[in-house]
């Protein structure tokens, strides 16, 4: 009976792309990564990390709260994480409220 599942069960396939705080990809996963791409199936989710209901800001008062228990990643749109990334590569803040203003809207 239990052989009866595996035709159910798919392998996870999915591929993540993890982005450091200063934009860049990074080998490092959850960690001191601030946003990740998730693909599975050739659908994307978008991910960036937030706290207290805001993006988390990396060069902010809260930077040493990167591993907090309290961070968790968020589900964003594109518009999003397009803001987000230029943040973390320019350090911009206009960037910054960019991507918290859409953030709102997700």
């Amino acid at each position: 009976m239990p052989d009866d599942i595996e035709e159910f069960l798919t392998p996870d396939d999915t591929t993540y792309i993890f982005y450091s705080k200063d934009g860049n990809v990074t080998e490092d996963e959850v960690g001191t990564s601030c946003a990740y791409v998730a693909t599975t199936k050739g659908k994307e989710g978008l991910y960036i990390k937030s706290m207290r209901g805001n993006l988390f800001d990396p060069f902010g008062m809260d930077e040493s709260k990167i591993n907090s228990i309290s961070i968790k990643f968020s589900k964003v749109s594109s518009e999003t994480f397009d803001h987000y990334l230029k943040y973390l590569k320019t350090k911009q803040n206009n960037s910054l409220t960019w991507a918290g203003r859409s953030f709102l809207n997700d």
